[in-house]
């Protein structure tokens, strides 16, 4: 059990998390959300019987206000990592549910004298989360339909400039989780971890407007800002993941 939140049960799987303070909001449809002191209980149906429920609900929830940075894309919901999806919903909702989304995050460098100097993009002020701070080279959730690799080299592409023959050549480098607490519920969230060898010389630089400028950042600079707070949660975690990796900091 998550202490202030209600599992939300399908079948017998246990698929998010709903703060008991926002249970009131889903009262409007018992024929969806059986509600008790234990558990919030969905009734298995279609993939597209549940995808176009969630879809109103999630649209009533952002006109109250309680979904916020509506993107107009899905995510997959599934049981398990890898698993069949179980339906698909609007991203901005998926805090509100406390589901699982997963994101592909690169850690691109350069090396120079046997020591990494980390790119880093800081993300734009419009981002409907985290305005304003600091992520990794390239980050980006997976959205219905993609996988891991495939969003990535997108992103690489959009937020970066990465040509696809250089983006290629990550390499994965490990699967990290996050849940934790937020303001519209709860973040529960698969990190799937790529490092990029970058050339000497490379810079990237923007093309979706998602980012506002890019640093490159030894280790030791790296460390401050993760510890100052400056980073997001989830690229901080895969920035010191990478520096851990490879020496510069201790487990």
């Amino acid at each position: 059990m998550i202490e202030g939140f209600l599992p939300l049960v399908l079948g017998a799987d246990e698929i998010g998390w709903v703060r008991r303070d926002l249970l009131g909001r889903l009262r409007a449809w018992p024929g969806l959300f059986e509600i008790s002191d234990r558990e919030i209980r969905l009734q298995p149906a279609e993939v597209s019987a549940l995808s176009a429920a969630f879809a109103q609900v999630a649209r009533s929830l952002a006109d109250a206000g309680a979904v916020r940075g509506w993107r107009g894309e899905t995510y997959a919901v599934c049981a398990k990592e890898g698993g069949t999806p179980l339906f698909h919903l609007e991203r901005a909702a998926m805090r509100f549910f406390g589901l699982t989304s997963s994101a592909a995050h690169l850690n691109g460098y350069v090396m120079e004298k046997n020591t990494p100097n980390i790119w880093i993009a800081r993300r734009a002020a419009t981002k409907a989360i985290d305005p304003g701070m600091l992520d990794t080279l390239v980050g980006g959730g997976v959205p219905s339909g993609e996988d891991a690799w495939r969003t990535l080299l997108r992103e690489c592409a959009e937020e970066a400039a990465i040509p696809v023959a250089l983006a290629e050549q990550a390499r994965p480098a490990g699967i990290l989780r996050v849940c934790r607490e937020v303001p519209e519920g709860l973040h529960s969230e698969i990190l799937y971890v790529y490092d990029l060898a970058l050339p000497a010389g490379f810079k990237p630089h923007n093309v979706d407007g998602e980012v506002s400028e890019f640093l490159s950042l030894k280790p030791g600079p790296l460390v401050e800002r993760i510890a100052r707070g400056e980073m997001t949660v989830e690229a901080g975690l895969v920035a010191a993941d990478f520096l851990q990796r490879r020496g510069f900091i201790s487990p």
